[in-house]
């Protein structure tokens, strides 16, 4: 196949029956996650948009465990006819957010070739079953990843690349998903940047070293999306500051998150250990990239780490083993000879609110404007068939 354009993170919106249709109701009840109707104006200690409670008297939200989640069906702003509302049921999802075939028609009306598929309910750092007792856990796991596999995969693997989703209950439990759905045709894994937040080893730790391990043999890169769930590193929103503006902050303060768990990473020993693990750092920009490389290889020479197991510079470390990818940016691509034009990707991140769909397009010739054709190529197209395989 050919390929134009390919979107390294997009998201795909699981179905209702996502779990429904592939856990054992008999044996976990309602704690399946499922949707359910609500009254948005009672407040149970939900987030809250105040003009979803303003426009709508009942809506669907999602529930996992019994608790409730995301107060809205599908984050798919960029789809929806206003470009701004979410859907407050089901039924106005559109269908290009989450079924194979519309996802497709989407895909070629914005220009795009294949797409990364990236999870909403499931969390984009894929870690919303993280801390649920082992068993249930492992199931809503295998569920999603047996969706990706079904109703994506098997429909066409070509033009989609789904990503692992991994039980955190035990290292044996996670390698043992990665390697199932490696064999299935995903073509990476997700992980959360911050483990140790959520009463696991910090990821230097030599307990993640299978894992690190078999992604090695295997050749199958490592993910971390946005914040990569590192919750704790960021500081908590304004009050009152409204639908647009919390939309605004949340779309932004993350991108000063990734600079923190990349130079922990840099400097952990894990790429000395593991010399041909890949990293795909997602939905996070380029203009955070050559500070923290700077500033990573001045403390490296000022501390004189070549002489205490670290020998190479991290940003050589960086260019060598590490992918980041960048949607709307201008000013982060004037940086492109410095990152390396083989170490940046492009994304769409279909269909949340920060989506360029379906002008894409318009957008990737502003922002590669002056960057010549063969660094270009590699951008769009031949970096993300390298680590997908493709």
């Amino acid at each position: 196949m050919e390929y134009a354009r390919i979107d390294v993170d997009a998201h795909i919106q699981e179905p209702p029956d996502c779990w429904t249709s592939r856990m054992s109701r008999a044996k976990w009840g309602d704690r399946i996650p499922h949707t359910e109707w609500f009254d948005p104006s009672v407040d149970d200690g939900m987030m809250r948009l105040p003009y979803l409670i303003e426009h709508h008297e009942r809506m669907e939200r999602w529930v996992i465990d019994g608790k409730p989640t995301l107060p809205f069906p599908s984050i798919c702003q960029a789809v929806m006819p206003d470009r701004e509302t979410l859907p407050s049921r089901w039924e106005d999802v559109p269908p290009s957010v989450y079924r194979a075939r519309e996802r497709l028609e989407a895909m070629d009306r914005d220009g795009i070739s294949a797409a990364v598929l990236y999870p909403n309910v499931t969390g984009p750092s894929a870690d919303a079953f993280a801390g649920l007792d082992p068993e249930f856990e492992a199931d809503c796991v295998r569920a999603y990843n047996d969706f990706l596999s079904e109703e994506l995969l098997g429909h066409d693997r070509e033009r989609f690349v789904a990503l692992t989703v991994v039980p955190y209950s035990g290292i044996e439990r996670t390698v043992a998903e990665v390697v199932h759905n490696r064999e299935r045709g995903h073509g990476g894994v997700i992980m959360t940047s911050a483990p140790h937040q959520r009463g696991l080893p910090y990821f230097n730790d030599t307990y993640w070293d299978p894992l690190w391990s078999v992604c090695q043999e295997m050749d199958h890169p490592v993910h971390f999306h946005g914040s990569g769930g590192a919750a704790k590193m960021r500081l908590d929103l304004m009050p009152d500051t409204g639908a647009r503006r919390g939309r605004a902050l949340m779309g932004s303060v993350g991108f000063n998150l990734q600079g923190q768990y990349m130079s922990n990473f840099l400097f952990s020993g894990v790429f000395e250990r593991f010399p041909g693990l890949t990293f795909v750092i997602a939905e996070t920009g380029l203009g955070w990239v050559p500070y923290v490389l700077e500033a990573c290889d001045h403390e490296w020479e000022r501390n004189r780490l070549w002489k205490h197991g670290l020998e190479r510079k991290p940003s050589e470390v960086f260019r060598d083993r590490v992918y980041v990818d960048f949607w709307y940016e201008k000013h982060g691509l004037k940086n492109w000879e410095f990152i390396g034009a083989d170490r940046i990707m492009w994304e769409s991140d279909f269909p949340h609110p920060t989506s360029l769909w379906p002008e894409s397009a318009k957008h990737v010739e502003e922002s590669l404007a002056g960057v010549p054709e063969e660094a270009r190529q590699m951008i769009l197209v031949d970096n993300a068939r390298k680590v997908y395989k493709l």
